[in-house]
């Protein structure tokens, strides 16, 4: 279970750093690369975005352009549960990956049956990682990662993007 996350940008590496603490004091890094982000940030958001819909208004029907005001409500409704002010803790926390950070050539995205999101990050390695988000911690996570793109000044254009139809893809 994710007890914190960080994202943050290092400019030697050009990458994001997401670091993702259990509540079991495990450890996982994972390196972002610019390209990657640039395929993951639309399928997340929307599939994020799909599944807290979904929870709020499982039988509604909701015109597109409506789609995204209320996506945006329920990510700020579960941003309000979000702590940023504790310092992310990585001493003494066992790495099952080791110590090198996963480089991600590989996402999968996809809902599960609990309404909740599932994250599989892999490397050409064979090293891999499958997180585990719900409405609060999607929402986190987002907020870090545009937190993290604004240092790294990569241009990315990431405006929340609109709730699709289509099932996510995998990333690589």
């Amino acid at each position: 279970m994710i007890h914190q996350i960080q994202v943050k940008y290092d400019a030697a590496a050009d990458r994001l750093l997401m670091q993702v603490r259990t509540r079991a004091d495990e450890l996982f890094a994972i390196w972002l690369t610019r390209r990657m982000l640039q395929r993951l940030w639309p399928p997340f958001q929307q599939l994020g975005a799909r599944v807290a819909l979904s929870r709020a208004r499982p039988d509604a029907v909701l015109l597109p352009e409506a789609q995204a005001m209320l996506a945006d409500a329920a990510r700020q409704r579960s941003l309000r549960h979000a702590d940023f002010t504790q310092q992310f803790v990585d001493a003494r926390a066992h790495q099952p990956l080791g110590p090198q950070p996963l480089l991600a050539t590989e996402v999968e995205l996809q809902a599960d049956a609990k309404g909740g999101l599932r994250m599989k990050i892999s490397e050409s390695q064979g090293r891999q990682i499958t997180l585990q988000f719900n409405d609060e911690l999607h929402a986190a996570l987002t907020r870090l990662i545009e937190q993290a793109l604004a240092a790294a000044d990569w241009g990315l254009p990431l405006p929340v993007a609109a709730v699709p139809d289509a099932p996510p893809p995998v990333l690589n």
